[in-house]
């Protein structure tokens, strides 16, 4: 007698597009339709493992310029540095979805966060880590070219790949400054002016972080370069008051 054989269908392989990103996985990491709190607590949690994901990029594009400052590759870490910027803009951008949650369904939603507060993202906390090291390594390479920072940014073209690697600093401390005040926005729009913040931090105590910048000596450079310029004119009539920026990264 022929060998009995199954009319059953023989199982269809996982795309290598699945099995190459782990889509299984990444898809289960969020609550179950019956587990939310609301619908929009979806969003809420993809908007901010979205910020874990592209922080965990940052971190290591961070780690990268300062391993080629480190090897006199200025111009190769200034590249590192404006992937580093490009990926704030899509963590920006994918906190925009949250201004379309409703203040009310916010509130619910913010009750399964607990006492958690954004400031305990292993992403952000990184990055507050990592920036001194790197403006430490900047730093030796300036003086390795014997400059001072003023002196970089008052002849930009003489010193080229480093002038660029500062300006790609500088932007990076832009753009991550410009999403905490919108992050900060948001938590306004969302709980009002007065509130507590998530994690028990107050709105006006939160207001005041934003003075923090990662590298503040590349801020207080444009305050030495103005007041040599009053100085060239003649006309000094506004010193620049010293030590008036603080932050990370700046001893």
């Amino acid at each position: 007698m022929p060998a009995h054989t199954s009319n059953l269908p023989a199982a269809r392989p996982r795309p290598v597009y699945e099995t190459y990103l782990r889509t299984d996985e990444l898809l289960s990491l969020q609550k179950t339709a019956d587990e939310r709190l609301h619908p929009d607590e979806l969003t809420f949690q993809v908007v901010h493992q979205t910020f874990e994901l592209w922080w965990k990029v940052t971190v290591e594009l961070l780690a990268a310029a300062a391993d080629h400052l480190a090897a006199d590759r200025p111009g190769e870490a200034a590249r590192a540095l404006r992937r580093a910027v490009a990926a704030q803009a899509v963590v920006t951008g994918a906190m925009r979805q949250l201004e379309f949650v409703a203040p009310a369904d916010f509130l619910l939603i913010r009750t399964g966060l607990g006492d958690g507060s954004g400031g305990d993202s292993p992403g952000f906390r990184a990055i507050l880590r990592t920036a001194p090291a790197l403006w430490d390594t900047f730093a030796a390479a300036l003086e390795q070219a014997n400059l001072a920072l003023p002196d970089l940014y008052a002849a930009p073209r003489a010193h080229a790949a480093l002038y660029d690697c500062a300006e790609a600093l500088t932007d990076f401390d832009e753009t991550f400054h410009l999403f905490r005040a919108a992050h900060l926005k948001l938590a306004q729009r969302n709980l009002g002016l007065r509130a507590i913040g998530t994690g028990g931090t107050p709105m006006p105590q939160l207001e005041r972080t934003l003075h923090d910048l990662l590298f503040p000596p590349l801020w207080e450079a444009r305050d030495a370069l103005l007041e040599r310029a009053h100085q060239q004119s003649g006309h000094p009539d506004h010193p620049i008051a010293p030590g008036s920026v603080s932050g990370h990264g700046h001893p």
